[in-house]
């Protein structure tokens, strides 16, 4: 009975060594070596409670299950939980949102996400990075002792002048494998790639495709979250160190704020707005920069007409030589359930203008009261879906003081009453 303790406890600490020592190749493998990085495209999955399908995930690799246990191999899901199996881990996504998805997979041998970024100004040559944090989602002793590891290769290629897909220097590189372990683990995986000199050609596209190099069987099962595309600045100096950029809603619009802990060289910021996120990319405002500064700046803008539905919002930081880099990009939701109205300037001076956001187009009359009931100015406005300004005609010859802002539909409901101050 001793001797088969003791032999438990050897097998035990060889088992917590494989660990420690796997964990530790880990995290050296997932060192990225890169600093002030700038973040050129990422990928979070989005948010919400329903499951769904990946544009990138590979159908040759992966297969998409909708819903019941993901028991077969090679099935996927991007959903915001992790035990999509009994015995699987119970945790959120790892980039932190409320409802946020990542992908889950039942892990098999197969080239599984491949997406390509585009820049039509054409990549430089020197050093990117590929970054993403994965978790295998198999709790500690499942499938014991021999259980199967997720093994991740990156692959990393640009498209050359003659149209073929070329590595870049130190692709493909693969990670170590991802242990399990006892709670939720995410890990940061990834590795530096080089974009050789390539001439007076420019490439304008990058693929970056992810390798499972386990098979199919018990374990190799994982979540994987916040895919990162990043390119490192020469020396490793970033000109400008983004901290933060969000976008949240505010009254009527969006408001846009963003800080940098570093700027060197700085000319000005262009908040750029698409209602895709890919495509159709529009300047709403440009912020002029800090120049040089080693401590925290804090920047904002407002968007006082975002788009009805979806709004995405990334961050032109340009140099005084006029090189240029985006940020990441984020989204909001204008969810138009009703009209709401706003007054962009009270008190105003020569100019009373209205926001509307609308959730369908429409006609409204506008009033404007002094404070004996007696009506000063009316004007008549179609309002389109989504959001609208429109001034009042020939009021800065009011005199100052207050008056009774008034706004109807074409079925006589009214949609606003409020006091307006003309100074």
């Amino acid at each position: 009975m001793k001797k088969n303790f003791t032999h438990s406890k050897a097998s035990f600490g060889l088992f917590f060594l494989l660990t420690l020592l796997m964990l530790f190749t880990s995290a050296i493998k997932a060192q990225i070596t890169c600093t002030n990085a700038t973040t050129i495209w990422s990928e979070d999955f989005g948010t919400g409670t329903t499951s769904t399908s990946s544009p990138d995930v590979l159908t040759t690799g992966l297969f998409y299950q909708a819903t019941g246990s993901l028991a077969s191999e090679g099935s996927y899901r991007v959903i915001n939980n992790t035990q999509q199996k009994p015995e699987w881990q119970n945790s959120p996504d790892h980039t932190g949102n409320t409802d946020g998805k990542m992908l889950v997979v039942n892990g098999q041998a197969e080239k599984f996400f491949q997406h390509t970024i585009t820049d039509t100004h054409g990549f430089t040559s020197g050093d990117y990075t590929v970054s993403l944090y994965i978790m295998n989602i198999d709790t500690a002793g499942i499938c014991a002792p021999n259980p199967l590891l997720p093994i991740i290769t990156f692959q990393v290629e640009y498209l050359n002048e003659a149209g073929s897909w070329v590595p870049l220097s130190n692709s493909p590189d693969t990670a170590a494998a991802i242990p399990q372990t006892s709670s939720p683990t995410w890990v940061n995986i990834g590795s530096k790639f080089n974009l050789p000199p390539t001439g007076a050609f420019f490439p304008t596209q990058i693929r970056i495709t992810l390798e499972d190099g386990t098979v199919g069987g018990c374990g190799n099962d994982f979540a994987l979250d916040d895919i990162n595309f990043s390119q490192c600045p020469a020396g490793d100096v970033a000109p400008v160190t983004l901290t933060s950029f969000t976008a949240r809603h505010k009254g009527n619009g969006v408001a846009i704020d963003w800080s940098t802990s570093q700027e060197l060289n700085n000319s000005y910021f262009q908040v750029e707005r698409s209602a895709d996120g890919s495509t159709n990319w529009s300047v709403i405002a440009t912020v002029i920069g800090a120049g040089n500064s080693q401590v925290v700046n804090n920047y904002n803008s407002y968007d006082a007409s975002p788009l009805s539905g979806d709004n995405y919002y990334r961050l032109k930081q340009v140099d005084k030589d006029g090189k240029y880099v985006y940020s990441n990009t984020v989204a909001v939701k204008m969810d138009l359930q009703k009209t709401a109205i706003s007054v962009l300037a009270n008190p105003f001076y020569n100019t009373l203008s209205v926001n509307f956001a609308s959730p369908t187009s429409q006609n409204v009359t506008a009033r404007l009261i002094d404070i004996t009931g007696k009506q000063i100015a009316v004007e008549k406005w179609s309002v389109n879906n989504g959001t609208t300004k429109k001034d009042f005609a020939n009021v800065s010859g009011l005199q100052p003081g207050m008056y009774l802002l008034s706004i109807i539909n074409n079925k006589g409901e009214i949609l606003f009453n409020g006091k307006v101050v003309k100074q």
